[in-house]
């Protein structure tokens, strides 16, 4: 890179951290604020809401990082614009191509970074903030380790291994005692689906029942449960899809897939993550031309405001698109491609009205 093709990207890497630090602490105040509603519910305090509010931030700006990217372009390269440095490396001989080059590399250094962090830590973050916040509501009736989820509920003591959803448990061991603690049985259900109110439906069921001088051992294909499970309490093992990696995404989607249940919510959350980086590319190729054809006089305001309408035009047009594909069962794939392919024709007509 030249010695100008580094001073854009520079500007635009500084006005983008600029733009994730002002985001952090707008996000952390009001995320703050909000979780101040459930302190005192439990054992759930404003440390523990503090704790909570850090761990979810990461989830909170990754989720509007495409946002942020448009912001952090539009400003960095509306400074130099405002300046009239654009002018004078066009007088030079620097051309659009090259400064969109600079403008691209920048954004694929901050994509790298940010999918790496997006990826590995913002989920573990998030289901560490969410398993925190429920099992210290529930004044630790329910348990997370990392093989699963321990639920004292009654006489029965359960091992979740794998929470999909409320109504739709796997890998389950139920440990039932008396009235005197004592181990009556204990059973090992292979998946557990609800049906009705309380009334849950067992899959390939192994029931070892305890006696005083002998245990005997039972296996039952299919069979029925009488149980009150409180939802708060599943809550805290429940695994939910912006707690999961792409590659279990894919892995869950599948599985859930074959076994004739829903899963487009998952689909829908795997291609999102997945084509985010596609996304962020498109949007910061949007200001580019935007910045290009401005006027010199037009304000850092007015800039702000166009990124601002533009990337909450995309997250609304992508969150819709998101709950019509679960609600009416339409292309998951489609549905996460279709707000970027629409901003990507968007850039390139105003790339060619820029050349024009």
């Amino acid at each position: 890179m030249t010695i100008m093709q580094r001073y854009i990207a520079r500007s635009v890497i500084q006005a983008t951290a600029l733009v994730f630090v002002v985001m952090f602490g707008l996000t952390f105040l009001i995320d703050l604020l909000e979780e101040l509603r459930d302190v005192g519910s439990g054992d759930y305090g404003f440390l523990q809401a503090f704790i909570h509010v850090l761990l979810e931030l990461p989830r909170s700006l990754y989720q509007f990082f495409p946002m942020l990217m448009l912001m952090g372009g539009v400003i960095g390269l509306g400074v130099l614009s405002s300046n009239q440095e654009l002018v004078v490396m066009r007088a030079a001989g620097f051309s659009i191509r090259k400064i969109a080059t600079s403008v691209v590399s920048a954004a694929l250094l901050i994509i790298f970074f940010a999918t790496i962090i997006g990826e590995g830590i913002v989920p573990r973050s998030h289901h560490l903030a969410e398993s925190r916040k429920q099992s210290e509501q529930n004044f630790g009736q329910a348990v997370v380790t990392q093989s699963g989820v321990w639920i004292h509920e009654g006489t029965n003591f359960l091992h979740i291994t794998r929470v999909v959803g409320l109504d739709h448990l796997e890998g389950v061991t139920r440990y039932q005692f008396d009235n005197q603690h004592r181990l009556v049985a204990s059973y090992y259900i292979q998946s557990l689906d609800l049906q009705g109110k309380h009334k849950w439906f067992l899959h390939n069921v192994v029931k070892t029942s305890f006696g005083k001088n002998k245990t005997q051992s039972l296996h039952l294909p299919e069979a029925t449960w009488d149980l009150v499970l409180n939802p708060n309490l599943l809550n805290v093992g429940l695994i939910e899809p912006a707690e999961m990696s792409l590659p279990t995404l894919r892995y869950y989607y599948t599985h859930l897939s074959q076994n004739g249940l829903q899963a487009a919510e998952f689909q829908w959350e795997f291609w999102k993550r997945a084509l985010q980086p596609i996304t962020t590319l498109v949007m910061i190729l949007l200001a580019i031309p935007f910045v290009m054809r401005s006027s010199r006089t037009v304000t850092m305001g007015w800039r702000v405001l166009f990124g601002i309408s533009i990337g909450f035009a995309f997250y609304i047009l992508n969150a819709f698109l998101g709950q019509f594909s679960i609600v009416f069962q339409f292309s998951p794939l489609l549905a996460a491609i279709f707000p970027t392919l629409l901003f990507a024709v968007l850039g390139c007509v105003f790339a060619l009205k820029l050349r024009n």
